[in-house]
């Protein structure tokens, strides 16, 4: 517009001011957002919280007010139907006065004590959402969160247009006004009516230019947000539960709802170091949680490092992260060693999380070495492989990943000399194990000396405090442990994680001779209906599960569709595991069973037919459950998994799935995702009409896939 044009029509600097005007209002509008978010949050967490509090309370008996041996009449409390400290804390003083048989001193004692266990109960308290707790609190946070993901990048584009732009916007606004017109106009001096017609020009550039573009983007990006009721959160919450936890947290800081502990033990100037560690993670499809996040920039900065994050805590994702950053810093080459048991896991990880190419590398194979030094990416490899090949003198690579690095604790074997030789062409080690070391001191020295030799000789001299703070101090350059204490906070307390298996030639064989005969629920038994169960790959990942659970402290539930395969799991673990429960064991023996594994040791099994075990029992002793196979209704999974996680449990719990590579089991995941309703169905045995006919058809179609490629000479594809 030109300076006559705008003398001409004061009407289009009318519409002028009314669009900036329009355009400020939005964008403050969106900017709000965030504050808005965070009250919500507050709010819900606040009614959580309390809920939370209350349930504390409600399990502490009366009795606690007389913890400090104070003599009070906690006889008179119970008389007026006091039994629990929630009861007591929602009195007031002159409510407890009118007790019988408690006096003025002693109400005011009483009253002060409950306050006090109240405030302590509530001290580190935090709030987690559970899917067994739909309540309008729960859902209006997860709605909260869900608009704060879908809005987050309009939210910070406004801020931005909003500090940069407002004041000067309003001031010109102001300034333009009388331009519009009227009788304000005549008696106008000449001064301010120059002034005027600037400003109203200033505005007609700032909507044409790069103000108004990035106004009209940031409207587009907040207009384009889903909405979501009720119902859809909460399905929307179960399939992308690490997104939304990652938000709940942040949400969490904002509103002052937590103090967080995950970095105790490691030096504050450490902290702030790798802190400022950059971490690019475009390319990564997952959300890391904070404490993972630190994890990867850890790793990152100081270059040779143990992570030794108890089980759970996703150290794999971390690893990842940690390779994806350091390709979007121009790495090329990556090696991951780990046990045999568990390649088929990272080759499916790094698949899943990362768009890092795969190379596995078993024995001596020259041809898939070869492969990896041209190509790049990961190579995946095992602690068997690592002495079969060797890399030129001049090679080197960008990381050196060992999981499960105890496996390399004896500086004589074989193994060990072969993951030293490929430290020493790497840039940067990182050594994985969830195995506690803190009472194997000469173990941790040992793998503590192939990363930081100076550190190690330090900490042998140590090792008779090895519990004091200064010797975790003194191994937190290279040493990081979290527990679930740690980082609590920040956990659901339900985790969940697939654990693939790759068959050998028996398994494939009889795998073969269940699809040619048709026989769907001997598909199902895949790895179990082996004779020798030295040579059932979910028979060696239990017993590696097991071990690791013994070792954390943990007990735990196997559940199996299958008598057959509950039988192979008992001989499998032999006196770790009590008898099992199957549909013909009565309701008074089940419950024997469920009493002696409640004071059986840390690292004992119950062994659970998933139809029996799956209701009516309350397993808490539990902190890990292992399903043998996929279940084809869900609903049966779910009610087996509530058995350990329900109220009152202490721990989080840890589900593991076994699940066979390029089998039936990964066809029938492949199914549930895409036609749940159908399998539950399928399972009903109430079904009738279509959705049973949907149901036979989705199985045939499956035993028919599996048996056309079994015919055509297909085998799993890290045998290929």
């Amino acid at each position: 517009m030109q300076d006559m044009a705008i003398h001409r029509d004061r009407r289009e600097i009318r519409d002028i001011l009314t669009l900036i005007g329009q355009f400020d209002d939005t964008i403050c509008e969106i900017a709000s957002q965030e504050k808005r978010q965070q009250d919500a949050a507050a709010e819900a967490l606040k009614e959580l919280s309390g809920r939370a509090l209350g349930e504390i309370l409600r399990g502490m008996d009366v009795e606690n007010i007389n913890r400090d041996r104070l003599g009070l009449r906690v006889a008179s409390l119970r008389a007026a139907g006091i039994e629990n400290m929630e009861q007591l804390c929602a009195l007031s003083v002159d409510q407890i006065n009118d007790i019988k048989g408690i006096g003025d001193e002693a109400a005011w004692l009483i009253y002060t004590l409950a306050g006090r266990i109240r405030q302590e109960a509530g001290t580190g308290l935090r709030v987690r959402v559970s899917l067994d707790d739909r309540s309008n609190a729960a859902t209006s946070l997860l709605l909260t969160a869900k608009a704060a993901m879908e809005t987050q990048s309009a939210v910070r584009a406004a801020q931005e247009i909003y500090a940069e732009y407002h004041d000067a916007l309003r001031a010109a606004y102001t300034a333009a006004k009388p331009a519009a017109g009227g009788l304000r106009w005549i008696f106008t001096s000449a001064e301010k009516k120059k002034e005027a017609m600037d400003a109203a020009l200033y505005l007609y550039g700032l909507l044409t230019g790069d103000y108004g573009d990035r106004v009209r983007a940031a409207m587009d990006a907040y207009d384009a947000r889903a909405l979501s009721d009720s119902e859809h959160v909460w399905e929307d919450f179960q399939k992308n539960s690490a997104a939304y936890y990652a938000q709940l947290d942040r949400l969490d800081r904002a509103v002052g709802a937590r103090i967080d502990n995950s970095y105790s033990g490691l030096p504050e100037e450490l902290v702030r170091a790798v802190e400022m560690q950059a971490l690019y993670l475009d390319s990564l499809r997952a959300v890391l949680r904070p404490y993972q996040d630190f994890g990867a920039r850890y790793i990152l900065r100081q270059g040779k490092v143990l992570l030794g994050d108890e089980m759970g805590l996703g150290k794999t994702v971390q690893a990842i992260a940690a390779m994806v950053s350091l390709r979007a810093m121009g790495a090329a080459h990556f090696m991951v060693v780990c046990p045999a048991s568990v390649l088929v896991n990272w080759v499916r990880e790094i698949q899943k999380f990362s768009e890092l190419p795969v190379t596995v590398i078993r024995g001596g194979k020259l041809s898939a070495v070869m492969d990896w030094r041209e190509h790049g990416g990961a190579a995946v490899t095992t602690y068997e492989s690592i002495s079969r090949f060797a890399l030129p003198e001049d090679f080197r690579f960008a990381m050196l990943i060992a999981d499960e690095a105890h496996y390399a604790k004896n500086p004589a074997a074989i193994r060990t000399q072969a993951l030293l030789r490929l430290r020493r062409k790497a840039e940067r080690v990182l050594f994985m194990t969830g195995t506690p070391l803190e009472n194997r001191v000469d173990e941790m020295c040992f793998l503590v000396s192939c990363l930081r030799a100076d550190i190690a000789g330090e900490i042998r001299e140590m090792k008779y405090i090895s519990s004091a703070p200064q010797f975790r101090e003194r191994l937190a350059p290279v040493y990081l442990r979290r527990t679930r204490e740690d980082v609590l906070t920040e956990l659901p307390a339900l985790i969940e994680k697939e654990e693939w298996c790759e068959p050998g030639p028996e398994e494939w064989k009889q795998y073969a001779l269940s699809v040619a005969a048709e026989n769907f629920m001997a598909m199902r038994q895949v790895s179990w209906d082996v004779g020798d169960l030295t040579k059932s790959s979910k028979a060696r990942r239990l017993l590696e599960l097991c071990r690791d659970a013994k070792e954390d402290g943990r007990k735990v539930i196997v559940f199996s569709y299958f008598r057959e395969t509950l039988r192979a799991v008992q001989e499998l673990l032999g006196k770790r595991a009590l008898a099992p429960i199957t549909g013909s064991v009565s309701p008074e023996r089940r419950q024997e069973i469920v009493d002696a594994f409640g004071a059986s040791e840390d690292g004992t099994v119950l062994i659970c037919q998933v139809q029996a075990g799956g209701t009516g029992l309350n397993i808490q002793a539990a902190s890990m459950i292992v399903f043998c196979e996929p279940q084809i209704k869900p609903s049966v999974e779910s009610q087996a998994i509530s058995r350990a996680y329900r109220m009152g449990q202490l721990r989080s719990v840890l589900v593991y799935r076994l699940l066979c590579d390029n089998t039936v089991d990964e066809r029938i995941l492949e199914l549930l995702r895409e036609k749940q309703d159908i399998f539950d169905s399928f399972a009903e045995e109430s079904a009738v009409g279509s959705e049973y006919m949907k149901a036979e058809k989705s199985i045939a179609a499956i035993i028919q896939m599996e048996k056309a490629r079994i015919e055509a000479g297909d085998t799993p594809p890290l045998r290929a």
